[in-house]
């Protein structure tokens, strides 16, 4: 996770120090998940773990707001291990509760920065945090960006190797904000690649931007990846991606990142995205099959 700057002239609140540090302990500091829809039928093979600390005054801070805190106060490595460490419990809990049904539970998604990634000793901590937890391979998932993978590629391939030979399944996102070259899906052991919505929406501007998007997509499904369109967040731009060639999508259209109790429901099949915002109606008959498929 990656620790953002303060603002200029908006050093971090060194006061909120001391209760950081007691949020490792005193459960304000905890996970919320994003569902990342399948855009042919509305199901949810993956979740997204984005931290929260619930703050008793100033109510819950994302990571924009106290990890530049937990920078000055050196608890990154902290954070980042605290992450982990409940993302993989949590995957354990959802398994662990499927038991006895048909229900596979979705991939839960771990974003990692590029800090980890250079870390000699973070292949053995993911060792350490999966083993004995009994999860089938695939079950955790973890995200680099287009920008750490380009600047760290000659350790790269084999660190990526040893992760997914422990079971991990590795995504690329961020891709469209740096000069990352397409060759990486050639170069690197990858399962999904996540466009930026930032970059979809500066690049479908026109038709020239729509096909560059498209080909991302084709190659990407050479290679057998799965395309997700990240930050999606009209209906409009839903339905235009679905026609682009992604698989899948996540963005507050359809659903913002939700308390634990409300992404078990999501896991296990008894609630739906939808619950928390339904896209709004639209006269486009590609959305409107959308829309129908995923429960609208």
């Amino acid at each position: 996770m990656t620790a953002p700057s303060a603002a200029a002239g908006s050093p971090p609140d060194l006061t909120l120090v001391p209760a950081l540090y007691a949020a490792f302990d005193d459960g304000s500091l905890r996970l919320h998940f994003q569902p990342e829809v399948d855009l042919r039928n509305g199901s949810v093979p993956g979740m997204e773990a984005h931290p929260r600390w619930q703050h008793p005054e100033r109510g819950v801070l994302g990571p924009a707001e106290f990890m530049p805190i937990a920078a000055a106060a050196g608890l990154v490595h902290q954070v980042d291990q605290w992450v982990l460490r409940m993302a993989v419990t949590e995957a354990r809990t959802w398994h662990r509760m499927a038991v006895g049904t048909p229900i596979r539970p979705p991939r839960l998604w771990v974003n990692v920065d590029g800090r980890q990634l250079a870390s000699p000793a973070f292949v053995a901590e993911v060792d350490r945090l999966l083993s004995g937890r009994l999860l089938p391979a695939g079950a955790i998932g973890l995200e680099f960006s287009e920008r750490d993978l380009g600047l760290a590629a000659p350790v790269v391939p084999r660190l990526l190797e040893r992760l997914r030979g422990l079971g991990v399944a590795i995504a690329v996102e961020s891709f469209g904000t740096w000069f990352g070259s397409l060759a990486m899906f050639d170069l690197l052991p990858l399962d999904l690649v996540k466009l930026d919505g930032v970059f979809l929406r500066a690049t479908m501007r026109d038709l020239e931007g729509e096909a560059v998007v498209a080909a991302i997509a084709r190659l990407a499904h050479q290679r057998r990846l799965t395309v997700v369109a990240d930050g999606v967040d009209t209906a409009r731009l839903a339905a235009r991606v679905v026609e682009l060639g992604c698989d899948r999508a996540i963005g507050p259209v359809f659903c913002p990142p939700v308390p634990v109790e409300d992404a078990r429901m999501i896991a296990l099949g008894r609630g739906r995205p939808d619950r928390w915002y339904r896209p709004p109606a639209r006269t486009d008959d590609r959305m409107g099959e959308w829309v129908r498929a995923a429960g609208g």
